[in-house]
């Protein structure tokens, strides 16, 4: 239900409902995991400033809703563009020592969190279409989940924020050769 009411939230129950389905008796015990501790902190956190407003939003249209393209380079860096704005920054020299590169699907999740925190005041009560060639980062943008610690703690900061600020999402597929402003951002080929 509360799904329905503060739709984003997802992140937060799935992990619930996924720890409590084999429990028979309200009165059965489970252990509560660090990642569903931290689903629970999240969700407080965004309850901690919520109103009880939500804009109500039309249906979905792919004409209404803005469009933000990214793509990421696995040993270089990452690119995101929306309309006339980009950002592009190489991995932290520290994400090599410590495995991140090595993660395909962090490195792909991670320039869409970087779009919402930099265009959130423009995104604000808004529809975001995310463009990804990642087919992996496209169903978890769209079920707000993974199994990946790692993924999901970039998930439930980018939720974080779609619920603070009344943002609509949703990440569709777009083939690499089609992704070629982010994918050059993403590898430093800017034209000159």
């Amino acid at each position: 239900f509360a799904c329905r009411v503060v739709s984003p939230g997802r992140a937060f129950t799935a992990r619930l409902a996924r720890a409590t389905s084999g429990l028979s008796r309200p009165y059965h015990h489970f252990r509560i995991s660090h990642g569903l501790r931290e689903d629970f902190f999240t969700w407080l956190k965004f309850l901690d400033s919520y109103n009880g407003v939500s804009m109500w939003q039309d249906p979905w249209e792919l004409s209404s809703s803005l469009q933000v393209h990214s793509d990421a380079a696995g040993s270089l860096g990452f690119g995101v563009i929306f309309k006339r704005q980009w950002c592009a920054q190489r991995w932290p020299a520290s994400w090599e020592e410590s495995g991140i590169l090595r993660d395909l699907t962090f490195l792909e999740l991670f320039p869409i969190v970087v779009a919402i925190h930099l265009w959130r005041d423009t995104f604000k009560d808004k529809k975001i279409l995310f463009w990804c060639d990642n087919l992996a980062v496209v169903k978890i943008v769209n079920s707000q989940y993974s199994r990946s610690e790692r993924v999901m703690r970039l998930v439930r900061c980018f939720v974080l924020i779609c619920l603070q600020f009344n943002i609509s999402f949703r990440a569709r597929h777009v083939a690499g050769v089609d992704n070629c402003i982010a994918d050059a951002l993403s590898r430093y080929q800017e034209e000159s």
